[in-house]
């Protein structure tokens, strides 16, 4: 999903206008950086918590 999201931004970046990631304030690709990475982590999370007996 990151991997994702940061080929749709190179994409975004070079066509169309220079649109820096910016922590303070948030802008919108920094947002949606952060729920792609949470989505990862916890879909990582998930399939790691079952165990086979």
């Amino acid at each position: 999903m990151t991997i994702l999201w940061f080929v749709v931004w190179l994409i975004a970046d070079a066509i169309g206008g220079r649109e820096p990631l910016l922590f303070d304030p948030i802008n919108g690709w920094t947002a949606t950086l952060i729920l792609a990475v949470g989505l990862d982590l916890s879909a990582a999370h998930a399939r790691g918590g079952k165990r086979n007996s």
